[in-house]
């Protein structure tokens, strides 16, 4: 933590104006550390191995007390974002991003690059606008293939307004494997609870394929079938057998 830290002469915070402090890094894996406090009390801190292509972004927030979280970057891809006192993981995306133009002002244009621009960090402002512009790209071509301008979702009918999904060879494949898995699990198995189980699961499987992988509209009768039969199954082993 910052009390343990040596402070050794040479660069400071002075004003408004940022300055680093260098020394060895004692956390393995890692050969050097920038390290300063922020003007509103942050401590920010990077680790960082140049020969590896592995940077440490580590940070108290002031904001909580000092909590402490750091972000592993490997080869350019954020591979770890945790507390560093209770290990859990967070997205920590937030919180680097609001401290992202101080760590830009790293003395060190190598270690920026392996940062790869996550978090916004290095990032120039066409940079920024680009990113922005892609996000909201994005997110239209997400409203357009899933809600119609009304805002209502494309997958659910209103009259005839909306073309209804046409049931194909994909739809009967996977009826046929959730047929399958079912009738297999009660042929391993004879109980009824574990049937009704995966007979549900493979309902909400089939549906998630369509709208999130295939991109296409989910033909619901062949999810509602599967999703009552589960619970049929479910509610005759727990309460009648």
């Amino acid at each position: 933590m910052r009390r343990n830290i040596p402070q050794p002469s040479g660069n400071q915070q002075v004003g408004k104006r940022i300055y680093w402090k260098r020394r060895p890094s004692e956390i393995r894996g890692y050969h050097r550390t920038l390290y300063l406090n922020s003007e509103n009390g942050d401590y920010l801190r990077v680790d960082y191995n140049l020969k590896d292509k592995r940077i440490r972004l580590y940070i108290e927030d002031s904001d909580e007390g000092g909590n402490p979280y750091y972000s592993v970057i490997s080869n350019g891809r954020v591979t770890a974002e945790r507390n560093a006192t209770t290990g859990r993981g967070y997205n920590l995306s937030e919180k680097f991003r609001r401290r992202a133009d101080i760590f830009s002002t790293i003395p060190n244009r190598e270690v920026i690059r392996l940062i790869n621009k996550k978090y916004g960090i290095g990032e120039s402002s066409d940079d920024s606008q680009k990113r922005e512009s892609q996000r909201r790209k994005e997110l239209e071509q997400t409203r357009k293939r899933y809600f119609r301008t009304d805002d209502t979702p494309s997958f659910v009918s209103r009259g005839t307004t909306a073309p209804r999904p046409q049931v194909g060879f994909t739809d009967f494949k996977d009826v046929v494997i959730s047929s399958v898995l079912t009738g297999g699990m009660y042929f391993f198995t004879f109980d009824l609870i574990k049937t009704g189980i995966v007979a549900a699961f493979c309902g909400i499987i089939m549906g998630m394929l369509d709208i999130f992988i295939r991109n296409r509209q989910t033909i619901f009768v062949k999810l509602f079938i599967f999703l009552i039969a589960g619970l049929i199954l479910y509610v005759y082993g727990y309460y009648i057998l």
